[in-house]
């Protein structure tokens, strides 16, 4: 039953306009994309700006110049393990394949840096780079690789080898991670982007309180409301 008429069709108009907006942000207005996604698609390029660390990864790898490592690689089928061996020997290591595992062998400085040369560009969207070399898609390289280092890191945990442990996982989560997952995105600065960034955090803002004034006068308007001990209360 609607006690405040007034204050229920403010908050019913609000609701509606709310829903209008909505509507308008779920469809496919800017370039054929919703503002959803082009705020999703955004965020990502801000991100991705962000996320740069292969140089810094780069420079920690000169320390292992000349450290042997030996590990096994487990892949997912026998085409895989092929794959894998091909990405590995040639960036200088040597490769046993058994099936679907595979023994790696080499100097870590150098194979790191190699695989650090991939991600770098596969980060820049440089992937055709990567599959003249290699025949393959960039990302599937980069998969090989965080397989790798993967293998690696979890073998340097066990042997309680914590400066080689610490970088292979900066190998994974600095490098062949940020280049698995930021491929195909153009990368842009918050300082270019400061005037969209300010105005959809700025809309967000009053998106959220328009919904909250809609709900507050519609409830109103029908008689409830919140007492000062959080208690309700009819007019």
């Amino acid at each position: 039953m609607i006690i405040r008429k007034r204050e229920f069709f403010i908050g019913l108009v609000l609701l509606i306009s709310f829903l209008v907006v909505l509507a308008v942000l779920m469809s496919p207005v800017i370039n054929g994309k919703t503002v959803i996604g082009y705020a999703d698609d955004l965020f990502n390029q801000l991100t991705k700006g962000s996320s740069h660390y292969i140089s810094g990864v780069m420079k920690k790898a000169a320390k292992f110049d000349g450290e042997s490592f030996q590990v096994t690689v487990k892949a997912k089928n026998k085409e895989e393990a092929q794959k894998m061996a091909r990405v590995f020997t040639t960036a200088g290591a040597t490769v046993n394949v058994k099936g679907q595992k595979l023994t790696v062998s080499g100097d870590l400085g150098s194979v790191a840096r190699a695989a650090l040369t991939d991600a770098d560009a596969a980060f820049n969207n440089k992937g055709a780079e990567i599959k003249s070399l290699y025949g393959l898609e960039s990302r599937e390289v980069v998969y090989y690789w965080w397989n790798l280092f993967s293998s690696l890191q979890k073998q340097y945990k066990l042997e309680a080898r914590t400066s080689e442990m610490s970088f292979s996982e900066a190998m994974m989560t600095k490098a062949l991670e940020p280049a698995y997952n930021f491929e195909g995105i153009r990368a842009a600065r918050v300082a270019d982007k400061a005037g969209a960034l300010t105005f959809m955090l700025a809309f967000y803002i009053i998106y959220t309180i328009w919904y909250g004034f809609a709900m507050m006068f519609i409830f109103e308007g029908l008689g409830i409301s919140a007492s000062a001990h959080g208690e309700k209360a009819e007019a």
